[in-house]
């Protein structure tokens, strides 16, 4: 490694000695899987591998540069989204649900996206979730509270970034209905800027020179996100089209920034429900894949980082029950994530009030596999009549999660799935475990080797030559 090092640095006095200035990344794109540890990676390539026979899925697990980074914040080894993506945003460590500003809120942090907006290059933020969620609000917004969602989305409105991308605004009219606050959409007509949900849309004010456009899907989950992957029929959209699109609205010879990150990941790992994450880490390398064709065409002048702000759930592949074996082909039988489990599952008791356990069991049999595919034992079928007649008989109601709700069924229905595929998990929130780094393009020695999360944001402006 030392020698290389060296070889590195002789090769820029040479060219600096010779008047040949060092190319820099132009076009660089910022990977950012929220809450996705190793396992989580991992998980995903056994699955593409073993269950879909997919070698090239998740290919950024090939990227030439792999390394790990730690994630704790200021004042807490175990971190949050807010501080995490701050640190991310601005190479700078802060307190746990801090945007933007110092450990202390007295100061300001400013993310490197300002910063490459600031050197001519167009900037565009992308994420899974709503866009004044956490880790997209730390690339242009400065807050004491992660949940100032309205402020978040007025702050939105002063960074005269190019494009954003996402399920939507939390709070678009104000943190209460009768607040009288002006929606997020009449204050940004009012500076400019433009809104759409279709991609044509998108489409027609580029070609009319629109200065900043957000977009939103058409067909948002709840809490204004893309769907989870898993639950996504044809008629919605992916974070790879939405990387599509937002490649189209930014490139041009000045280059460009592109945050995109796959904020679902880390919600499916708060509840627990190890096939929802397979499939949204799947979706997460099918966007950064749309990257990667960009960075064919522009291999000397792109650099595409992937990492995450922090581990999510204790994610681990084996488990107590299964010892040495994992049955990871079993999770293929799940239809839906655990959200819409819970949806079907209070619709079908709405419909019908008096249904019988056999009756439920057909439904988890549909969407889950259990009792079909995947086979129940005695205790098994014990617990699922304990969760039957607990929702039934209203004994036990739904529970709120970190991101939805889970009722008593669909719980243990997901929990049971997961401990027959061998798949363990220590936590419903964060770990201090360190995450995975992949870089590929200018710049890739950069990220190596054991980094901590606010050396990423300096290497990469480091990379694009624009003064920190």
């Amino acid at each position: 490694m030392k020698a290389r090092n060296l070889l590195i640095v002789v090769l820029a006095v040479i060219l600096s000695s010779c008047g040949i200035q060092e190319q820099k990344a132009k076009y660089v794109f910022f990977f950012i899987g929220d809450g996705m540890g190793v396992s989580h990676v991992t998980l995903a390539k056994l699955y593409a591998d073993s269950v879909l026979n997919d070698s090239t899925a998740v290919a950024f697990t090939r990227f030439p540069v792999s390394s790990l980074s730690t994630t704790y914040a200021h004042n807490r080894y175990v971190t949050c989204s807010a501080a995490a993506g701050t640190a991310l945003s601005t190479g700078t460590k802060t307190s746990i649900n801090t945007i933007g500003l110092t450990y202390d809120r007295t100061d300001t942090l400013y993310s490197i996206a300002k910063k490459f907006k600031e050197a001519g290059r167009k900037v565009a933020i992308l994420t899974s979730v709503s866009i004044d969620h956490a880790t997209p609000a730390a690339f242009y917004a400065h807050v004491g509270s992660r949940g100032s969602y309205y402020d978040i989305a007025k702050q939105l409105l002063k960074s005269n970034y190019d494009f954003f991308a996402s399920g939507g605004f939390l709070e678009p009219y104000g943190s209460k209905p009768d607040s009288g606050a002006v929606s997020i959409y009449e204050l940004g007509i009012q500076k400019g800027y433009k809104f759409t949900s279709t991609f044509t849309g998108v489409d027609s004010l580029v070609a009319a020179g629109a200065r900043s456009i957000v977009y939103s899907a058409p067909n948002p989950a709840p809490s204004s996100t893309l769907q989870y992957e898993i639950d996504r029929t044809n008629s919605d959209v992916s974070l790879a089209d939405i990387t599509r699109k937002a490649i189209e609205v930014v490139d041009n010879p000045n280059g460009f920034f592109m945050m995109v990150e796959g904020g679902k990941i880390d919600w499916a790992a708060h509840d627990n429900d190890a096939a929802t994450v397979i499939h949204d880490v799947l979706a997460f390398a099918r966007a950064i894949d749309v990257a990667v064709e960009f960075y064919k065409k522009h291999p000397n002048e792109t650099l595409i980082i992937v990492t995450a702000d922090h581990e999510t759930g204790g994610l681990s592949i084996g488990n107590r029950e299964n010892k040495y074996d994992v049955h990871i082909n079993l999770l293929k039988y799940q239809k839906v994530s655990k959200e819409r489990l819970h949806k079907l599952i209070a619709e079908f008791k709405e419909n019908n009030p008096k249904a019988k356990f056999e009756d439920l069991l057909k439904l988890l049999a549909d969407n889950t596999g259990l009792s079909k595919e995947v086979e129940l034992s005695d205790s098994d079928i014990i617990m699922l009549k304990v969760a039957y007649n607990s929702s039934f008989r209203n004994v036990k109601p739904a529970e709120k999660t970190t991101y939805s709700e889970t009722d008593p069924i669909s719980k243990v229905a997901i929990q049971l799935i997961n401990s027959k595929a061998a798949v363990g998990w220590t936590s419903g929130s964060h770990t201090g475990q360190p995450v995975p780094v992949f870089a590929i393009g200018n710049g890739q020695e950069l990220f190596i080797p054991l980094l901590d999360n606010t050396e990423i944001p300096k290497n990469i402006i480091r990379a694009s030559g624009i003064a920190y």
